[in-house]
């Protein structure tokens, strides 16, 4: 039994079973659940600009995160297989008892085995003796014993939820061992599951395979060999960084009750990025002592140093922006007090001397002679000569973050002997959609019915930049700048003062971007 070229996806739309439009174990959403408010893919290209749950979909997904929670790779009952150069998965999964009674499944079927080859779908359904089920008709339990209905057609007994739900379920287990952001899905959905994590998920999914066909086939596949397959261990895997690793804080005697108080306490707005986890334990116990942070602008560099401070208990001593306040006297300077002129020290020789963190943002505008200083500040025996002669010993809490856009207009390369100083450099990468939508709402809740398509703009004016390799940056604060002022005169007259400037009075690049903001309507 076979069909050919099957928008698998598509028709998973117009199926759900006949007792209940319920998503099992799907956090009580249905068949069709509008769940727009926790995700809405960048590649989501529905006319309504929503996100609306499949059943099919969802009980795949909930059906492979239960296989996944108890994978036992040593157990012969189950399985997952794959031969990544060949594009060919197969996976063994029973049905647990509870899919069972809550008549999701039903309960002459045991388990499958489903085999995935590019586009080639196999996939065949046992009972509890391992004996296949035929497909030329339809077991229904009545309590007293199996009993067989009327023969269905094939392409309905194939599509039946059960059975295209079970394709999905292989298609889940590729992405898992193939796809980086379906893994990271699973990942965090199991370390916190939630009804966003499951949604995230169910809608991830269905974007990487919507516009895919596939020809599927019922057949028995016990006697397939798995010699040329390997048998996925989570053992074997390369272990992940997950934002549930215990972060070690400084203790509650290494700061005053004045230095607590600088301890950031940032909004939730602002999530620590889950590879700057492990910096966090190495700069509490001293590993790490300085840390640059580069990337493009607007990627919230300047946040991530204060996220790790929060995280670790680290007050935030000064911020340092080197466009505007890094001058001569960064360290102190000598001012007039009661007739007198003495040596006053800044908050950065403070936290050199006392502990505590110093951040300094834009680390390439300064000068290079303001920063002669760090190289003796950042070496192994740090310290810091002030104008008065003072030598300022390191503090064994003192820590320096500094960040940096790289290769934008009035940037300097940075002296290779103060880079080489830094005890971890790490690239901060762009914001996802989900980050930046994340804080548009956030800071400005009124643009949530048109965050989509200040994303759309964003991602084309972007495009842009990028393809014709122009001199000019739009960040995620532009877009912020766009939203609050839209609150007063709508979006396009907004944007011409937040997004039109973005092209430097380029009147042809100007036209543009007026054209690409235009093509959307903005009630």
């Amino acid at each position: 039994m076979l069909i050919s070229d099957l928008s698998l996806f598509k028709v998973a739309f117009g199926i759900v079973r006949d007792n209940s439009d319920l998503i099992y174990k799907g956090f009580g959403f249905k068949h069709l659940s509008d769940v727009t408010k926790y995700y809405l893919h960048p590649d989501n290209r529905s006319k309504k600009a929503q996100t609306s749950l499949c059943q099919a979909i969802g009980e795949a997904c909930a059906l492979f995160l239960d296989f996944v929670k108890s994978y036992d790779h040593n157990k012969s009952e189950g399985g997952l297989f794959y031969n990544k150069d060949a594009d060919d998965y197969l996976i063994k999964f029973p049905i647990p008892f509870d899919w069972h009674d809550n008549s999701v499944y039903d309960k002459n079927i045991s388990f499958y085995i489903v085999r995935v080859k590019k586009h080639d779908i196999t996939l065949c359904a046992y009972d509890s003796e391992g004996n296949m089920i035929p497909t030329d008709a339809d077991c229904i339990d009545k309590g007293d014993g199996v009993e067989m209905q009327t023969p269905k057609s094939q392409e309905t007994q194939l599509l039946e939820l059960y059975k295209i739900c079970s394709s999905f379920v292989v298609l889940l287990s590729k992405d898992f061992l193939s796809v980086n952001d379906i893994e990271t899905d699973i990942y965090d959905f199991l370390n916190t599951p939630n009804a966003e994590k499951f949604a995230i998920l169910c809608e991830d999914f269905y974007q990487t395979h919507k516009y895919a066909k596939y020809q599927i086939k019922y057949a028995d596949l016990k006697g397939l060999k798995t010699n040329a397959y390997v048998k996925f261990s989570i053992e074997n895997e390369t272990p992940r960084e997950t934002n549930n690793i215990l972060i070690k804080k400084f203790a509650d005697i290494d700061f005053s009750v004045a230095q607590k108080e600088l301890i950031p306490n940032l909004s939730e707005e602002f999530r620590l990025d889950g590879k700057l986890v492990s910096i966090c334990n190495a700069i509490t116990f001293g590993d790490i002592k300085s840390i640059l942070l580069h990337g493009p602008a607007g990627t919230g560099k300047t946040i991530s140093c204060k996220l790790i401070c929060q995280s670790v208990g680290l007050p935030v001593m000064e911020t340092v922006n080197c466009t505007e306040n890094l001058d001569e006297f960064v360290l102190g300077k000598y001012i007039p007090e009661n007739g007198e002129i003495i040596f006053k020290e800044s908050f950065v020789t403070k936290a050199v001397r006392d502990g505590g963190a110093v951040v300094f943002e834009e680390i390439n505008f300064a000068k290079p002679q303001y920063l002669a200083f760090l190289n003796s500040l950042l070496d192994d025996n740090g310290f810091v000569r002030l104008d008065n002669g003072e030598i300022v010993r390191r503090h064994k809490n003192f820590r320096f973050f500094a960040t940096m856009n790289v290769g934008y207009f009035g940037t300097k390369q940075l002296n290779q002997a103060l880079y080489n100083r830094f005890n971890a450099i790490v690239e901060i990468a762009q914001l996802s959609d989900k980050a930046v939508e994340r804080m548009l709402v956030f800071r400005v809740p009124e643009c949530k019915p048109h965050v989509q398509k200040i994303l759309n703009v964003y991602h084309k004016i972007k495009k842009k930049i990028e393809t014709e390799e122009l001199d000019i940056v739009i960040s995620p604060r532009n877009l912020e700048n766009w939203a609050r002022l839209a609150k007063y005169e709508g979006y396009v007259q907004a944007a011409e003062k937040t997004i039109i400037p973005v092209a430097k009075c380029d009147r042809l690049l100007e036209k543009n971007f007026r054209s690409v903001i235009e093509i959307y309507k903005w009630d």
